[in-house]
């Protein structure tokens, strides 16, 4: 069964029409309603190599100054047509001894 190898992104059509289905992520914001989005952000880290044999991973900090934004693109990208409309500036900290999963 053929399955969507961009995950539906781009916007070529790839080696077939199967190549642009698949579950696409629910972004919309319905009126009167609250929604949670989660998201993935990765903080800088350094592999601990001895002996050409991976040993442990550190992260080089442990606070992450990061800049939030909403847009309304009514059209799909960023032509000029966009709308800021929410903007907040947040400082992320890891708080406690961190355990990379292996």
């Amino acid at each position: 069964m053929p399955h969507p190898g961009r995950m539906c992104r781009g916007a070529e059509m790839g080696r077939g029409p199967y190549e642009k289905c698949g579950l696409v992520r629910e972004t919309s914001l319905p009126p009167g309603k609250t929604i949670h989005q989660s998201f993935e952000i990765t903080f800088p880290y350094q592999d601990m190599v001895k002996d050409g044999r991976f040993v442990d991973r550190i992260l080089k900090t442990k606070r992450l100054n990061t800049r939030v934004r909403l847009w309304y693109l009514p059209f799909g990208g960023f032509d000029g047509n966009e709308v800021l409309w929410f903007e907040k500036d947040l400082s992320l900290e890891l708080k406690g001894d961190w355990v990379w999963k292996r």
